[in-house]
């Protein structure tokens, strides 16, 4: 008991002793004994603000796009909000992705080449792509393998016929006839492609992945790029 009361003078008095002492002299006391329950607090308090700030501003990817062999730079600015206001997006709170690094070669076996080949292909057996522009070669290479849906399930024969020989037919691995169907559409002269130079002197084609979650947006943004 008496260890207890001195121990409760003791720390009287240091109290006493510290209320007479200078502003900067409790400062200088208070970041002693304190400076690491305040380190602590102030690195939670980031951390949290930090994920809050991240879930409060995070938008909805309401369409992803992939550039298969395209020419560098082609996510300009002006043409991505030009798309934005087609799709007539909430910007504050939707965004579209068009990813233009991959950059694939099926017959190399550099390292990153084998890369941006597995980036493509998990992103895609993934749901996280929705609509593919692609050289010819490579086109064909992933829409013989089942990566692209069949476009006369989504858009009206009518409609269809309108693409004439442009359509891209492939034999659908995941279809139980043998009848070809249209997989791609070949969008290299088009003028929306035509403006951003993205396939100069190059077939490309236009196709929407098997796994999309976005199909209306997809089908917008053909109708986007056929103005």
């Amino acid at each position: 008991m008496k260890n207890t009361d001195s121990l409760r003078d003791e720390i009287r008095m240091q109290h006493e002793k510290l209320s007479q002492e200078p502003f900067s002299k409790k400062l200088e006391y208070f970041w002693d004994y304190y400076k690491l329950h305040v380190i602590i607090t102030v690195f939670l308090a980031c951390m949290f603000g930090s994920i809050l700030h991240g879930i409060i501003t995070k938008k909805e990817t309401v369409l992803s796009i992939a550039l298969i062999n395209a020419f560098p730079n082609v996510e300009d600015e002006v043409m991505m909000e030009d798309l934005a206001n087609y799709l007539n997006l909430n910007s504050k709170k939707q965004q579209i992705l068009l990813d233009s690094t991959y950059y694939i070669d099926e017959a190399s076996t550099s390292p990153y080449a084998t890369t941006y080949s597995q980036k493509f292909s998990t992103n895609a057996m993934a749901g996280k792509l929705d609509v593919v522009l692609a050289d010819s070669v490579n086109f064909m290479f992933y829409g013989n393998q089942g990566f692209f849906q069949d476009l006369s399930q989504l858009i009206p024969q009518k409609d269809l016929d309108t693409y004439g020989d442009r359509l891209y037919y492939a034999d659908h691995p995941y279809d139980e006839s043998s009848d070809l169907v249209p997989i791609g559409i070949r969008i290299d002269q088009v003028d929306k492609i035509q403006e951003t130079s993205c396939y100069p002197g190059t077939d490309a084609y236009f196709g929407i992945l098997t796994d999309t979650e976005h199909i209306d947006n997809a089908l917008l943004y053909l109708k986007y790029l056929e103005q």
